[in-house]
């Protein structure tokens, strides 16, 4: 038993788990791209615009998660004081971890398993703050795009009607709500109460800070997005391009996923609202490819050189 509970042991433990990690996000990033053509996505960069546009969504990259490292920085500093640096070292272990997990969920557990004193469960519900705001900017920029898109003559067929956008806003509402009511009833569940009363601790100005950064953060990987749609020359208009991501956004998000089956749904939801204005397939599922490649993989790679510093164990 004493073996068991040795320092040892633990090290030979995170260590095991660490080298997974590793394994499972290379091999995800090797079968996705072995068992995906990407000779449409080679083919394009023949000319100048194609390159200068792919070092912008290269640049974008790092602006969209260093955004998100400044956002988990300002959340978790009221637990535990991080620097920008650590911030965007378990941004990126959050990245390689999330890679093969369903809906990305473990790209909070790079985040709380970077830090060092923290309370873990504390750490996992500050993550989750700043989850919850990217996909409320994400629904609400996704409802705006379905009226836009009415307005602008995009008929959808009934799999994505208004009657539908009503339910799920409506199941959108009393979600909200039963959270209020938890809220209001905290004092009922004593042993919740520390954990409830961390939202609640945030000031108006900082939630504020958070959405809007949240809000800057969707911006920059919708122009991502736009950037790819021209190199594969998709191009119908910003309005009308802007309109389509965020529905593709909109329904992705909502939409559960397993890690071998992320890419497919995605590329299933481009296919069918871009098919509205393009008929090239090809060019679609090769646009949501490169911006997973771009925003996912290559982050994915990185962030494998900080999976090592993760603290799965207290010394």
């Amino acid at each position: 038993m004493q073996f068991i509970f040795s320092k040892g042991f633990y090290k030979v433990i995170s260590l095991f788990i660490k080298a997974s990690i590793l394994l499972l996000s290379f091999l995800y990033i090797y079968y996705k791209l072995n068992n995906t053509s990407i000779a449409s996505i080679t083919i394009t960069f023949s000319g100048d615009k194609n390159l200068i546009y792919l070092i912008i969504c290269m640049f974008l990259m790092l602006v969209n998660w260093g955004i998100e490292a400044v956002k988990w920085k300002m959340l978790i500093n009221k637990v535990e004081s991080i620097s920008f640096l650590q911030s965007t070292k378990s941004i990126f272990a959050g990245i390689t971890i999330s890679i093969f997990t369903p809906n990305r969920i473990g790209e909070f557990a790079g985040k709380i398993f970077y830090l060092q004193k923290a309370d873990k469960i504390t750490a996992t519900i500050i993550s989750f703050i700043g989850s919850i705001a990217q996909l409320i900017i994400t629904v609400i920029a996704g409802v705006i795009a379905f009226f836009i898109a009415k307005t602008i003559s995009i008929q959808f067929e009934n799999i994505f009607s208004t009657k539908w956008l009503a339910v799920f806003i409506f199941l959108c509402f009393v979600i909200f709500y039963l959270l209020f009511l938890l809220y209001k009833k905290r004092k009922s569940f004593s042993k919740l109460i520390k954990y409830i009363d961390i939202v609640a601790s945030y000031s108006k100005e900082k939630i504020t800070k958070v959405f809007l950064l949240s809000a800057i953060r969707y911006l920059v990987f919708s122009l991502q997005y736009y950037l790819v749609l021209l190199m594969f020359d998709i191009n119908v208009g910003v309005l009308v391009s802007s309109t389509l991501i965020a529905l593709v956004f909109f329904v992705s998000s909502a939409i559960p996923t397993f890690a071998i089956t992320e890419i497919v749904v995605r590329g299933a939801t481009a296919v069918y609202f871009f098919s509205f204005v393009s008929s090239d397939v090809n060019a679609i599922i090769a646009s949501s490819l490169l911006l997973w490649i771009i925003n996912i993989a290559i982050p994915s790679i990185v962030g494998s050189f900080f999976i090592w510093e993760l603290k799965f164990f207290k010394d």
